[in-house]
Order: C-alpha cells, then sequence, then structure tokens
C-alpha cells in the first residue's frame, strides 16, 4: 500500500522545516495538496547472471510520475532495497531528483551483493520514497513493493590485502598477534605472497577482511596443498612454505620455500642463481664478496620479476619492499651469513 507520512506533514509546520510563525513565510501543506508518485517497474524476471553476461546490458529500468506537494521544494527519490519484504535490513540502492532509471545486470548484480557473499538464487525488493528536499528527510511518500527474482554472480573484488589464519596463525583469530598479513607483489594487482612456518596437518585460511564471510581455503588452482572436512588448506608435512596468492588468476601455490640472493654480493644478478639453504625452519646463505645484500623469494606460478618479492633485512627485522620503491642499501663483507627466521619476522647478518 502508498503510504502518505501525515505526521511529517504536521511536524513540519510545528517543528520549523517550514516556518509558520513568520506569515511571510507561512507554508501550509496538507494532504489534499499531494499528488503521489505512481512507481513503475519494467524488468525481466528469472534471468541468470554469469561471468559471460555483458554486465553494462540494460535489463530493465524503473520510472515514477513526478510527485506534488503543493509548495515550492524539490522532490527527492530514493530507491531502496532489501532481501525482506518487511524492509527491516533495507540498505538504498540509489538516490536521484529525476523520475526514472534505467538497470543493467551490474547494477542489479551489486545490489544483490549488498546482501550475499556467493553467487546463488535470490529475490530482492525495492520501493521508491520520497521526501521534500534534501538527503536524510524523513520520507513523506513510500511507494508499493517491486521485486526483481534472478541469479546472481559473486564477483569478488582484488584486494589491496590479505590475510591469513589457523592453528598455527593467531589461534583462528583474525586479530591475533600470530595471524599473518601476507605481502603484496610489486606491480601485481590481486597477488601476495607469505614465507612461514607450517605444522602439517594443521588447517588455515586466508581472508582480504579479516572476515570469515570472505574466508576461503583455495582457489580454482591450488597447487601443493589439500583442504581438510572444514574447507581449511592444510600442507602435507610440517616445513618452511611459500605461499603465492593470485586473485586475478584464481591460483594458489603452497611450495617449499625457496630464497636466494642475487647481485654481487653473492657472483651475479641472475635469477635461480643463488639459493639459501633451508634447515630447521631457518634460510642461510653465506656472501662471497663485499657488497650490498639483496634477496628475494620464489613461487611457481609467480609472473613478475624477482625484485617484486623482495626483502631485507634492517635492525634485525625483516622488512619486505611490498609496493615501495628500491630498499635502503645493507653493505656486507665476504664471507658473511645471512640467516632469516620468517617465522619470528627476524634476521641477522654476521
Amino acid at each position: 500500500m502508498k503510504k502518505l507520512n501525515i505526521f511529517l506533514i504536521i511536524s513540519l509546520c510545528l517543528f520549523g522545516f517550514y516556518s509558520c510563525d513568520d506569515d511571510s513565510n507561512r507554508i501550509t501543506l496538507n494532504e489534499n495538496d499531494f499528488v503521489a508518485p505512481v512507481f513503475t517497474q519494467e524488468v525481466t524476471q528469472g534471468f541468470e547472471i554469469t561471468e559471460d553476461t555483458d554486465l553494462t546490458e540494460v535489463i530493465g529500468s524503473w520510472s515514477w510520475t513526478k510527485s506534488e506537494f503543493g509548495v515550492q521544494s524539490p522532490s527527492r527519490y530514493e530507491i531502496e532495497v532489501d532481501t525482506l519484504e518487511s524492509f527491516e535490513t533495507f540498505k538504498v540502492f540509489t538516490a536521484t531528483a529525476g523520475t526514472s532509471i534505467e538497470l543493467t545486470y551490474r547494477e542489479l548484480n551489486n545490489a544483490a551483493m549488498m546482501f550475499v557473499k556467493e553467487s546463488r538464487e535470490i529475490k530482492l525488493y525495492f520501493r521508491l520514497r520520497t521526501s521534500l528536499g534534501t538527503a536524510g528527510a524523513d520520507p513523506v511518500f513510500i511507494s508499493d513493493t517491486k521485486s526483481v527474482a534472478f541469479t546472481c554472480l559473486y564477483i569478488l573484488p582484488l584486494p589491496t590485502e590479505l590475510y591469513m589464519t589457523g592453528a598455527d596463525f593467531g589461534g583462528w583469530n583474525w586479530d591475533a598477534e600470530g595471524a599473518v598479513k601476507l605481502i603484496p607483489v610489486n606491480g601485481v594487482a590481486g597477488a601476495f605472497w607469505t614465507i612461514n612456518y607450517f605444522t602439517g596437518g594443521n588447517g588455515f585460511k586466508w581472508s582480504p577482511d579479516r572476515d570469515w564471510g570472505t574466508a576461503f581455503g583455495k582457489q580454482d588452482i591450488s597447487i601443493g596443498f589439500t583442504n581438510d572436512g572444514d574447507g581449511n588448506a592444510v600442507v602435507p608435512a610440517d616445513g618452511l612454505y611459500m605461499v603465492y596468492i593470485d586473485m586475478a588468476e584464481k591460483k594458489i601455490a603452497i611450495e617449499p620455500a625457496k630464497v636466494y640472493g642475487i647481485g654481487d654480493a653473492f657472483g651475479g644478478w641472475s635469477e635461480g642463481q643463488y639459493p639459501f639453504t633451508v634447515t630447521d625452519g631457518k634460510a642461510t646463505i653465506t656472501t662471497t664478496a663485499a657488497n650490498n645484500v639483496r634477496m628475494y623469494a620464489a613461487s611457481s606460478i609467480a609472473t613478475s620479476d624477482w625484485w617484486t618479492r623482495e626483502f631485507n633485512i634492517f635492525n634485525g627485522k625483516i622488512e619486505y619492499r611490498g609496493t615501495g620503491g628500491d630498499q635502503a642499501a645493507v653493505p656486507v663483507a665476504a664471507g658473511a651469513v645471512v640467516t632469516l627466521d620468517f617465522k619470528t619476522g627476524t634476521g641477522t647478518i654476521q
């Protein structure tokens, strides 16, 4: 049913939304002056949005007749959306001063994403809310309800951060000290990596926002690990592993850690030529010349140059280049032993 907010109309004069004390500015609103808009929907039902759908294609429209209040005041229209016909959890889908909106697949899919985080059949309810003036004003009119039923496509935006928790990493608490923030791969959107010590059979998961609603334990291509009965990722044996996740390509590789030195302190600038030795969860290498230390981590699915996964030791701590520029030079003598402990995030050069 269409609803006219009589209380609001009375309160406009009582509480000064429009001045009623000054006769020169008196504005009188009453129910007889109001002409409600008629809300119309023309949208195809029962469609499915897939990865092959052209999201820019128009699937339908909403339109409504102009509301009239009998006063000189702009009308503001908002479309509200909810998965409940009672609108107990509604969100504002869009707002406009116009009287029509064309709808694309993308816009309806985005509306679904306000409520769900998976591809699924969904029924959304929409209604038109009309008010006087600007945003935040109480509604003078709320229309009858329209609905659209379809199958939405969950589109995970490429994250700018990625986190890991599990039995070994914060005890399944995203906010615990032991939870891991992965390092972004320099220049590769949606790609992250970390090296850490894992216990075989102990589960763990990742999330872009430290939330179980977005947590995952695999991608379309998952290399070097399996999943337990709860969908958690598990490695087959204890050890130091390199985790590389490419969200754009939907790939995860977890492999025994491969760490390399590069540059004149090790003998040259060829990739993959100067490996660290991994023993008891720590990685070590000895320099062969006096020069600057540079180091990086490798993965079989990484597609970018070595420096995009670079790190170094500063004041006893491993610091990662991430998305930044060249790190400060770290000069060493020939014969220096470089030791890395990724579990504690510390390192030494002796």
